[in-house]
Formats: C-alpha cells, sequence, structure tokens
C-alpha cells in the first residue's frame, strides 16, 4: 500500500469518528465531544486534501490541508481542556499558527522536506501539550490516561523522526521519500491506540458520573442518604486525634409545606438548593452535608467537643435565616431546626446517632422551631442562641449571665 492511499484510508476513519462523536454530542451534550468531533473532522478533511496533492491546487493541498490538520489537533487539546473541566487557553492554536509562520519563509514554502519538517515540528508541539495535560490530572483514570499518553509520546518521537530523515534525505514528494512508511504507519498506530484508549477514558467517566448519580441528589447536588452513609464509614476512618467525637447534625426547614402550598413547589425547590448550598459551603472541608429526604438534611463531621458541634450547627442556622431566597416574583425568608448527636469515633453507630438527633430535633420543634437542641442522653438541651437573648425579661447584663451560664452548662454536659 502506498502512502496516498494510506492517508486517504486515515481521513476517512478520521471523518467516520468525526461522524460519531457529533452523534454522541447530539445525544449528551457535553462540548469535548462537539470539539473532538470537529477535531477528527478537520484533521481527516486536511489529510485528504493533502492526499489529492497533484489532482487539486498545491495552495490548497499544501497551504490549506495542512493548518486544517493542525487546527484539529488544537480542537483535540480544546476537547481534553473540556474534558477536564478547566478554561479553554489559547495555546490550543499554537500547532496551527506555527505551521502559518513557517509558511511566509520562502526557504520552507518552496522546499518539500522543510515544509515537512515544520508539519511534524508543529505537531510534535500539539502532541507535547496533549500529553502534558493527560499527564497533569491526577483524578480519575490516571492509568488509562498515562497509557493514552503513551501513545502520543510515541507519535510525537515519530515525528521528530520524520522530521529529521526528512531534511536528511532530502525528499521532495512522497513517492521519493525513502521513509515514506515513517509518515504513515507509526501515526496510523497511535492513532488507533489512542483512540480506543480515548474510549476507555469516556467509559471510565461514564462509570463515574453514574456512581455520583447514586450518592447525589439531582435537585441540590448535595449526597443523598445513601450517600451520607457510605462517607459516614469513611469518616470514621480518618486518624484525627484532635477531633475524637463524630457529631451528626439533623436539619428541617421549618413549614416548608406552607412555602410549597403559598408558592408552589418550583419556589420550594429553590429553598432546598438555597439551603443546601449554605450547607455545603459552612461544612466545605470540614465535614459532610447531604439531603435525608424532602425538606430533611444532615451532617457528618468530626469535631473536639460538643460546643464545636453546636457552633456549626448554629452557623448554619443563622445563615439561613438572614438569607432571603428569590424565587420567581417570591421573596422568601425561612428557617431551619436542627438536631445534634454525638458519639466517639470507636463507639460511633450511624442509626443510634440518626435516632438520638431525631430525638434532639424534635425538642427543637416543640420547642418553637428555628432553634438547635443537643442529645445529651438523657434529655435533650436547646443550644443557647444570640438571635433570641432578647425573648428574655430583665436588664441586658442578667440576659448575658444567663446566656454565659447556658454555654458553661453546655459545655459541661459534653464532659459528662
Amino acid at each position: 500500500m502506498d502512502i496516498l492511499t494510506g492517508l486517504m484510508i486515515w481521513a476517512a476513519e478520521a471523518l467516520t469518528l468525526a461522524a460519531l462523536l457529533w452523534s454522541r454530542w447530539l445525544y449528551q451534550r457535553d462540548d469535548f465531544y462537539l470539539s473532538w468531533g470537529g477535531g477528527f473532522a478537520l484533521h481527516g478533511a486536511g489529510v485528504a486534501l493533502v492526499a489529492l496533492r497533484g489532482d487539486i491546487p498545491d495552495f490548497v493541498s499544501i497551504e490549506i490541508a495542512n493548518t486544517m490538520a493542525l487546527a484539529g489537533m488544537g480542537l483535540w487539546i480544546t476537547g481534553l481542556l473540556q474534558f477536564d473541566n478547566k478554561p479553554v487557553q489559547g495555546y490550543v492554536a499554537i500547532p496551527a499558527l506555527i505551521w502559518v509562520a513557517g509558511m511566509f519563509l520562502n526557504p520552507v514554502r518552496e522546499d518539500f522536506s522543510n515544509r515537512v519538517a515544520l508539519y511534524n515540528g508543529a505537531a510534535m508541539v500539539g502532541y507535547a501539550i496533549m500529553v502534558g495535560l493527560l499527564l497533569r490530572h491526577n483524578g480519575a483514570s490516571r492509568t488509562t490516561r498515562r497509557l493514552m499518553a503513551c501513545f502520543i509520546g510515541i507519535q510525537l518521537i515519530s515525528s521528530g523522526v520524520v522530521a529529521a530523515m526528512s531534511v536528511v534525505a532530502d525528499a521532495q514528494s512522497f513517492e521519493t521519500s525513502p521513509n515514506a512508511a515513517w509518515l504513515f504507519f507509526p501515526a496510523a498506530f497511535c492513532f488507533i491506540a489512542g483512540i480506543m484508549s480515548g474510549g476507555k477514558m469516556l467509559t471510565e467517566r461514564s462509570e463515574e458520573k453514574l456512581k455520583a448519580l447514586a450518592v447525589t441528589d439531582p435537585l441540590t447536588g448535595a449526597l443523598n442518604r445513601r450517600g451520607l452513609i457510605d462517607e459516614f464509614h469513611g469518616l470514621r476512618s480518618v486518624d484525627n486525634a484532635e477531633k475524637p467525637l463524630i457529631a451528626l447534625l439533623h436539619f428541617d426547614l421549618d413549614s416548608f409545606k406552607q412555602i410549597n402550598d403559598r408558592c408552589g413547589h418550583q419556589a420550594g425547590d429553590a429553598v432546598l438548593v438555597a439551603f443546601s448550598k449554605i450547607g455545603s459551603t459552612s461544612l466545605r472541608g470540614r465535614g459532610l452535608f447531604g439531603g435525608m429526604g424532602g425538606e430533611e438534611f444532615a451532617s457528618i463531621l468530626r469535631v473536639a467537643d460538643m460546643v464545636e458541634a453546636a457552633s456549626i450547627a448554629e452557623a448554619i442556622r443563622l445563615t439561613l435565616k438572614h438569607q432571603t431566597i428569590i424565587a420567581g416574583e417570591h421573596r422568601i425568608k425561612v428557617t431551619v431546626s436542627a438536631g445534634i448527636a454525638l458519639a466517639t469515633v470507636d463507639g460511633a453507630d450511624l442509626d443510634l446517632l440518626l435516632s438520638a438527633a431525631d430525638r434532639a430535633l424534635y425538642t427543637a420543634k416543640e420547642s418553637g422551631r428555628d432553634r438547635t437542641a443537643i442529645d445529651t442522653g438523657a434529655e435533650a438541651s436547646i443550644v443557647p442562641a444570640a438571635d433570641r437573648q432578647g425573648e428574655e425579661e430583665g436588664p441586658s447584663d442578667l440576659r448575658a449571665n444567663h446566656q454565659v451560664a447556658a454555654l458553661k452548662r453546655l459545655a459541661a454536659l459534653g464532659k459528662r
């Protein structure tokens, strides 16, 4: 098989892949499918035009064709960035720009071997960028990404060899080039191997998304009940002597049914999303937050003592209380009640923690809602709250003394 026939086969494969990726984009709407499809389309069309040299104007089969092929490589890089949820940077255009700039030089433009060297040099830059992006990512599919980087690295090396041999041999056409096979067979092998690796990456990404869907709530994006249960066991295994307790914070939005009845279910959904964002942001790096179903949420975290758990629950409660949630024409103010249960890491049982937190939450609801209660074994104690100091009668210094005394009692309960 001669090199030109090989190039046409390569172009046909690339264009077929472009059609498959675009059809996948119509179904899934991930931008990287669109970019990769565009990359294969441009690359395939460019390679086909190169193979038609002699049957079409040289300007089209040389300048235009190679620009298209290298621009396709830029779209492959764009797709990798989108696949990793990273912003697209201007360096994706470097391979094509190298070719365009080199074609302004007469010694390059007028000499076949120099053009081959320029094209392969520009391709080497593109391959190097792709290898860097694949190896820099340490998340899922790391082994597959490294394998794909190896195949692209082989293509990078072979492109360098082709560039050097073209200059040394001073070839003036594909047919007369003594190293014609180097222009096709290594590239074809790496092309197919890279496609297989890319397919495995897509499969692994789909599996990760399915796993994430199984443990997250589709509305809020927070963990669901199953996700919290799974993460609870991981939290227990963390060695942290400074935080020997596991706290379960159980939240229930107050009068949520009235919000749905008065403002509609879309407004209710907006409230759930807003509170989930508050909880997740408040616990970032300190613990887990998720939904337990309906208007109930929970947090699981490691704490040093009962006071730390109460402070976190109160921070979440007060943040929600002071926030106005806008849903269409509705401006909604909503409060939340919280129940807290604690256990040592060694003795923590999720079912017992949930039962204890439920009891504390019931106490908070029965005590007037919009407050936090802690289960202490025999009973549940209401956490002193800064926003309710004015509810007590008497001079301000007496109210302050009551607050200090309550905090001391709370700390004492945590030491039992």
